[in-house]
Protein backbone atom coordinates (compact mmCIF):
# COMPACT_ATOMS: atom_id res chain seq x y z
CA UNK A 1 0.00 0.00 0.00
CA UNK A 2 1.31 3.43 -0.95
CA UNK A 3 2.36 6.07 1.51
CA UNK A 4 -0.57 7.94 3.03
CA UNK A 5 -2.82 4.85 2.98
CA UNK A 6 -5.17 3.52 0.32
CA UNK A 7 -8.35 4.82 1.88
CA UNK A 8 -7.09 8.40 2.10
CA UNK A 9 -6.50 8.64 -1.65
CA UNK A 10 -9.51 6.67 -2.91
CA UNK A 11 -11.94 9.38 -1.83
CA UNK A 12 -10.05 11.86 -4.03
CA UNK A 13 -10.05 9.68 -7.13
CA UNK A 14 -12.49 9.81 -10.02
CA UNK A 15 -12.93 7.72 -13.14
CA UNK A 16 -10.67 9.30 -15.80
CA UNK A 17 -13.23 8.41 -18.48
CA UNK A 18 -16.46 9.71 -16.94
CA UNK A 19 -15.52 11.60 -13.78
CA UNK A 20 -17.66 9.22 -11.69
CA UNK A 21 -16.75 8.44 -8.08
CA UNK A 22 -14.85 5.23 -7.40
CA UNK A 23 -15.38 2.57 -4.76
CA UNK A 24 -12.79 0.15 -3.42
CA UNK A 25 -14.11 -3.35 -4.09
CA UNK A 26 -12.18 -6.62 -3.92
CA UNK A 27 -8.80 -5.07 -4.58
CA UNK A 28 -9.84 -2.82 -7.44
CA UNK A 29 -11.52 0.55 -8.00
CA UNK A 30 -14.99 0.42 -9.51
CA UNK A 31 -17.27 3.27 -10.62
CA UNK A 32 -20.48 3.59 -8.64
CA UNK A 33 -22.50 2.42 -11.66
CA UNK A 34 -20.21 -0.61 -12.08
CA UNK A 35 -19.36 0.23 -15.70
CA UNK A 36 -15.62 0.90 -15.34
CA UNK A 37 -13.05 -0.81 -13.13
CA UNK A 38 -9.37 -0.14 -12.51
CA UNK A 39 -6.78 -2.41 -10.89
CA UNK A 40 -4.63 -1.73 -7.87
CA UNK A 41 -1.16 -2.95 -8.74
CA UNK A 42 1.31 -3.64 -5.93
CA UNK A 43 -0.73 -1.27 -3.74
CA UNK A 44 -0.82 1.58 -6.31
CA UNK A 45 -4.09 2.56 -8.04
CA UNK A 46 -3.69 2.18 -11.80
CA UNK A 47 -6.05 4.57 -13.62
CA UNK A 48 -4.14 4.86 -16.89
CA UNK A 49 -6.12 4.98 -20.11
CA UNK A 50 -3.18 4.02 -22.31
CA UNK A 51 0.19 2.34 -21.98
CA UNK A 52 3.48 4.09 -21.22
CA UNK A 53 5.29 5.03 -24.45
CA UNK A 54 8.39 2.94 -23.78
CA UNK A 55 7.09 -0.44 -22.67
CA UNK A 56 4.07 -2.67 -23.26
CA UNK A 57 1.63 -3.24 -20.40
CA UNK A 58 2.50 -6.95 -20.37
CA UNK A 59 6.24 -6.34 -20.09
CA UNK A 60 5.65 -3.68 -17.46
CA UNK A 61 3.61 -6.15 -15.39
CA UNK A 62 6.54 -8.58 -15.35
CA UNK A 63 8.94 -5.83 -14.31
CA UNK A 64 6.61 -4.54 -11.60
CA UNK A 65 6.23 -8.01 -10.10
CA UNK A 66 9.99 -8.38 -9.80
CA UNK A 67 10.42 -4.88 -8.39
CA UNK A 68 7.68 -5.33 -5.81
CA UNK A 69 9.25 -8.58 -4.65
CA UNK A 70 12.74 -7.06 -4.39
CA UNK A 71 11.50 -3.92 -2.60
CA UNK A 72 10.80 -5.94 0.53
CA UNK A 73 14.43 -6.98 0.97
CA UNK A 74 16.49 -4.12 -0.50
CA UNK A 75 17.11 -0.50 0.42
CA UNK A 76 16.53 2.22 -2.19
CA UNK A 77 20.06 2.14 -3.62
CA UNK A 78 19.91 -1.64 -3.80
CA UNK A 79 16.52 -1.53 -5.50
CA UNK A 80 17.83 0.92 -8.10
CA UNK A 81 20.78 -1.34 -8.82
CA UNK A 82 18.50 -4.38 -9.01
CA UNK A 83 16.21 -2.55 -11.43
CA UNK A 84 19.01 -1.45 -13.73
CA UNK A 85 20.99 -4.70 -13.67
CA UNK A 86 18.36 -7.43 -13.30
CA UNK A 87 15.09 -5.98 -14.57
CA UNK A 88 16.54 -3.93 -17.45
CA UNK A 89 19.10 -6.59 -18.27
CA UNK A 90 19.53 -5.69 -21.95
CA UNK A 91 21.64 -2.60 -21.23
CA UNK A 92 25.38 -2.31 -21.76
CA UNK A 93 27.51 -2.16 -18.59
CA UNK A 94 28.48 1.47 -19.25
CA UNK A 95 24.89 2.56 -19.87
CA UNK A 96 23.82 0.69 -16.75
CA UNK A 97 26.46 2.43 -14.66
CA UNK A 98 25.42 5.86 -15.93
CA UNK A 99 21.75 5.17 -15.26
CA UNK A 100 22.44 4.04 -11.69
CA UNK A 101 24.57 7.12 -10.98
CA UNK A 102 21.91 9.38 -12.51
CA UNK A 103 19.08 7.88 -10.48
CA UNK A 104 20.95 8.05 -7.19
CA UNK A 105 22.06 11.63 -7.83
CA UNK A 106 18.43 12.65 -8.34
CA UNK A 107 17.87 12.28 -4.59
CA UNK A 108 19.56 15.65 -4.16
CA UNK A 109 19.33 17.09 -7.69
CA UNK A 110 15.53 16.90 -7.89
CA UNK A 111 15.17 18.91 -4.69
CA UNK A 112 17.58 21.56 -5.97
CA UNK A 113 15.71 21.58 -9.27
CA UNK A 114 12.45 22.34 -7.50
CA UNK A 115 14.01 25.35 -5.77
CA UNK A 116 15.69 26.50 -9.01
CA UNK A 117 12.41 26.37 -10.92
CA UNK A 118 10.63 28.26 -8.13
CA UNK A 119 13.34 30.92 -8.23
CA UNK A 120 13.29 31.13 -12.04
CA UNK A 121 9.51 31.48 -12.04
CA UNK A 122 9.72 34.09 -9.25
CA UNK A 123 7.27 31.94 -7.33
CA UNK A 124 6.92 31.14 -3.65
CA UNK A 125 5.40 27.73 -2.89
CA UNK A 126 1.98 28.09 -1.26
CA UNK A 127 1.74 27.45 2.46
CA UNK A 128 -1.18 25.09 2.77
CA UNK A 129 -3.27 23.48 5.46
CA UNK A 130 -2.61 19.74 5.97
CA UNK A 131 -6.02 18.99 4.41
CA UNK A 132 -5.14 20.85 1.19
CA UNK A 133 -3.49 19.04 -1.70
CA UNK A 134 -0.48 19.55 -3.94
CA UNK A 135 0.13 17.46 -7.08
CA UNK A 136 3.49 16.40 -8.47
CA UNK A 137 2.44 15.53 -12.01
CA UNK A 138 5.04 13.31 -13.62
CA UNK A 139 6.73 12.63 -10.29
CA UNK A 140 8.92 9.81 -11.65
CA UNK A 141 10.54 7.97 -8.77
CA UNK A 142 9.45 10.62 -6.31
CA UNK A 143 12.63 12.50 -5.52
CA UNK A 144 10.85 15.86 -5.08
CA UNK A 145 7.77 14.62 -3.21
CA UNK A 146 9.19 14.95 0.29
CA UNK A 147 10.53 18.45 -0.40
CA UNK A 148 7.16 19.52 -1.82
CA UNK A 149 5.52 18.38 1.39
CA UNK A 150 8.05 20.21 3.52
CA UNK A 151 7.69 23.47 1.58
CA UNK A 152 3.91 23.52 1.36
CA UNK A 153 2.69 21.61 4.41
CA UNK A 154 0.00 20.08 2.20
CA UNK A 155 -0.99 16.52 1.47
CA UNK A 156 1.06 15.38 -1.52
CA UNK A 157 -0.09 13.21 -4.41
CA UNK A 158 2.41 11.95 -6.96
CA UNK A 159 1.22 10.88 -10.41
CA UNK A 160 3.23 9.15 -13.09
CA UNK A 161 2.45 7.00 -16.11
CA UNK A 162 5.14 4.47 -15.10
CA UNK A 163 4.32 1.97 -12.37
CA UNK A 164 7.98 1.00 -12.26
CA UNK A 165 8.98 4.54 -11.34
CA UNK A 166 6.23 4.74 -8.73
CA UNK A 167 7.43 1.55 -7.05
CA UNK A 168 10.92 3.02 -6.82
CA UNK A 169 9.37 6.22 -5.49
CA UNK A 170 7.47 4.40 -2.78
CA UNK A 171 10.72 2.86 -1.55
CA UNK A 172 12.41 6.25 -1.54
CA UNK A 173 9.55 7.85 0.41
CA UNK A 174 9.76 5.04 2.95
CA UNK A 175 13.51 5.54 3.37
CA UNK A 176 13.21 9.33 3.69
CA UNK A 177 10.33 9.14 6.15
CA UNK A 178 8.19 11.25 3.81
CA UNK A 179 4.48 10.86 3.09
CA UNK A 180 2.71 10.99 -0.28
CA UNK A 181 0.01 9.09 -2.10
CA UNK A 182 1.03 7.56 -5.44
CA UNK A 183 -1.24 7.05 -8.44
CA UNK A 184 -0.54 5.70 -11.92
CA UNK A 185 -2.37 7.86 -14.45
CA UNK A 186 -2.07 9.69 -17.76
CA UNK A 187 -1.39 13.41 -17.58
CA UNK A 188 -3.99 14.02 -20.31
CA UNK A 189 -6.76 12.29 -18.30
CA UNK A 190 -6.22 12.86 -14.58
CA UNK A 191 -8.33 10.74 -12.22
CA UNK A 192 -9.31 13.56 -9.85
CA UNK A 193 -12.32 15.73 -9.28
CA UNK A 194 -12.06 19.34 -10.41
CA UNK A 195 -10.56 22.11 -8.32
CA UNK A 196 -8.84 20.13 -5.56
CA UNK A 197 -5.16 21.10 -5.88
CA UNK A 198 -3.65 24.30 -4.52
CA UNK A 199 -0.48 23.82 -6.56
CA UNK A 200 0.63 21.56 -9.43
CA UNK A 201 4.35 20.95 -10.00
CA UNK A 202 5.16 19.27 -13.31
CA UNK A 203 8.82 19.19 -14.37
CA UNK A 204 9.97 17.53 -17.62
CA UNK A 205 6.49 16.37 -18.62
CA UNK A 206 5.05 18.61 -21.33
CA UNK A 207 7.45 17.28 -23.97
CA UNK A 208 6.34 13.68 -23.31
CA UNK A 209 2.54 13.94 -23.42
CA UNK A 210 0.43 12.95 -26.41
CA UNK A 211 -1.41 16.30 -26.41
CA UNK A 212 0.06 19.47 -24.93
CA UNK A 213 -3.34 21.16 -24.83
CA UNK A 214 -5.07 18.23 -23.12
CA UNK A 215 -2.29 18.10 -20.53
CA UNK A 216 -2.66 21.81 -19.75
CA UNK A 217 -6.46 21.58 -19.71
CA UNK A 218 -6.28 18.80 -17.13
CA UNK A 219 -3.94 20.85 -14.95
CA UNK A 220 -6.35 23.78 -15.22
CA UNK A 221 -9.32 21.54 -14.36
CA UNK A 222 -7.86 20.05 -11.19
CA UNK A 223 -6.41 23.34 -9.88
CA UNK A 224 -8.43 25.19 -7.27
CA UNK A 225 -9.42 28.78 -8.19
CA UNK A 226 -6.33 30.93 -7.70
CA UNK A 227 -4.13 27.82 -7.74
CA UNK A 228 -0.84 27.89 -9.65
CA UNK A 229 1.14 25.46 -11.74
CA UNK A 230 4.89 25.39 -12.25
CA UNK A 231 6.31 23.53 -15.22
CA UNK A 232 9.31 23.55 -17.50
CA UNK A 233 9.68 22.96 -21.22
CA UNK A 234 12.99 22.05 -22.89
CA UNK A 235 13.36 24.34 -25.89
CA UNK A 236 13.05 22.73 -29.31
CA UNK A 237 15.22 25.46 -30.87
CA UNK A 238 18.00 25.57 -28.29
CA UNK A 239 21.47 26.44 -29.60
CA UNK A 240 23.18 26.20 -26.20
CA UNK A 241 22.52 22.51 -25.47
CA UNK A 242 21.96 19.33 -27.43
CA UNK A 243 18.54 17.70 -27.46
CA UNK A 244 18.32 16.59 -23.80
CA UNK A 245 17.00 13.06 -24.38
CA UNK A 246 19.25 11.83 -27.19
CA UNK A 247 22.15 14.30 -27.12
CA UNK A 248 22.00 15.36 -30.79
CA UNK A 249 22.81 19.03 -31.43
CA UNK A 250 20.30 20.89 -33.57
CA UNK A 251 17.79 18.02 -33.74
CA UNK A 252 14.89 20.37 -33.00
CA UNK A 253 15.58 22.43 -36.13
CA UNK A 254 14.69 19.44 -38.31
CA UNK A 255 11.09 18.90 -39.48
CA UNK A 256 9.46 16.61 -36.93
CA UNK A 257 9.03 13.65 -39.36
CA UNK A 258 12.82 13.55 -39.84
CA UNK A 259 13.73 13.44 -36.14
CA UNK A 260 13.07 9.73 -35.67
CA UNK A 261 15.06 8.50 -38.70
CA UNK A 262 17.97 10.80 -37.83
CA UNK A 263 18.05 9.42 -34.28
CA UNK A 264 18.03 5.85 -35.61
CA UNK A 265 20.82 6.60 -38.08
CA UNK A 266 22.85 8.16 -35.26
CA UNK A 267 22.48 4.99 -33.19
CA UNK A 268 20.24 6.67 -30.60
CA UNK A 269 17.26 4.41 -31.18
CA UNK A 270 13.71 5.53 -32.00
CA UNK A 271 12.66 9.07 -31.18
CA UNK A 272 9.28 8.30 -29.62
CA UNK A 273 7.35 9.78 -26.71
CA UNK A 274 9.09 13.15 -27.09
CA UNK A 275 7.90 16.40 -28.68
CA UNK A 276 9.85 19.46 -27.57
CA UNK A 277 8.17 22.85 -27.86
CA UNK A 278 9.60 26.11 -29.09
CA UNK A 279 8.95 29.28 -27.13
CA UNK A 280 6.16 30.23 -29.54
CA UNK A 281 4.52 26.79 -29.32
CA UNK A 282 4.66 26.85 -25.52
CA UNK A 283 3.19 30.35 -25.42
CA UNK A 284 0.31 29.41 -27.73
CA UNK A 285 -0.51 26.25 -25.75
CA UNK A 286 -0.58 28.12 -22.44
CA UNK A 287 -2.64 30.93 -23.96
CA UNK A 288 -5.31 28.49 -25.17
CA UNK A 289 -5.89 27.23 -21.62
CA UNK A 290 -4.89 29.86 -19.05
CA UNK A 291 -5.84 33.53 -18.94
CA UNK A 292 -2.84 34.38 -16.76
CA UNK A 293 0.60 32.90 -17.37
CA UNK A 294 4.27 33.86 -17.50
CA UNK A 295 7.19 32.24 -19.29
CA UNK A 296 10.77 32.64 -18.09
CA UNK A 297 13.97 31.79 -19.94
CA UNK A 298 17.43 31.41 -18.49
CA UNK A 299 18.77 34.71 -17.15
CA UNK A 300 22.30 35.76 -18.02
CA UNK A 301 24.80 36.69 -15.32
CA UNK A 302 24.39 40.46 -14.84
CA UNK A 303 28.06 40.73 -13.86
CA UNK A 304 29.41 38.87 -16.91
CA UNK A 305 32.76 40.29 -18.05
CA UNK A 306 33.40 38.11 -21.12
CA UNK A 307 32.78 39.31 -24.65
CA UNK A 308 29.55 37.34 -25.03
CA UNK A 309 28.23 38.64 -21.73
CA UNK A 310 29.11 42.24 -22.55
CA UNK A 311 27.44 41.98 -25.96
CA UNK A 312 24.37 40.38 -24.44
CA UNK A 313 23.86 43.17 -21.93
CA UNK A 314 25.00 45.90 -24.28
CA UNK A 315 22.46 44.92 -26.95
CA UNK A 316 19.57 44.52 -24.52
CA UNK A 317 16.58 44.27 -24.94
CA UNK A 318 17.08 42.89 -28.48
CA UNK A 319 19.65 40.34 -27.29
CA UNK A 320 17.46 39.24 -24.37
CA UNK A 321 14.48 38.58 -26.64
CA UNK A 322 16.69 36.70 -29.11
CA UNK A 323 18.37 34.55 -26.46
CA UNK A 324 14.98 33.71 -24.97
CA UNK A 325 14.13 31.93 -28.22
CA UNK A 326 17.30 29.82 -28.32
CA UNK A 327 18.06 29.15 -24.62
CA UNK A 328 17.94 25.61 -23.28
CA UNK A 329 14.54 25.62 -21.57
CA UNK A 330 11.61 27.72 -20.45
CA UNK A 331 9.83 27.73 -17.10
CA UNK A 332 6.11 28.39 -17.14
CA UNK A 333 3.90 29.66 -14.31
CA UNK A 334 0.15 29.74 -14.86
CA UNK A 335 -2.71 30.72 -12.55
CA UNK A 336 -6.29 29.45 -12.60
CA UNK A 337 -8.76 32.32 -12.57
CA UNK A 338 -10.75 32.98 -9.38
Amino acid sequence: MEQGGMQSVVGRLRCPRTGAALLLEEGRLVTTDGVHAYPIVAGIPDLRLFDPPYVSRAEEARRVERLADAAGRLDYAGLVEFYETEVLSDQTPERRRRHIEHRLSLRTRAKRRLHTMLDTGKLSPPRCRPDELVLDLGCGSGEALGELGRLTGAGIIGVDISLEELLLGRKLLEEEGASASLVAACAEALPFEAGIFAFVYSPDVIEHVASHDDYLREIHRVLAPGGKTLLNSPNRFSIVTAEPHVGIWGLGFLPRPLMDPVCRLAGKGPYVGKKLLSLGELRRSLRRVFRTYSIFGRESNPNATGLAGRLYHGLSPFSVALFDRVCDQHVGVAVKEL
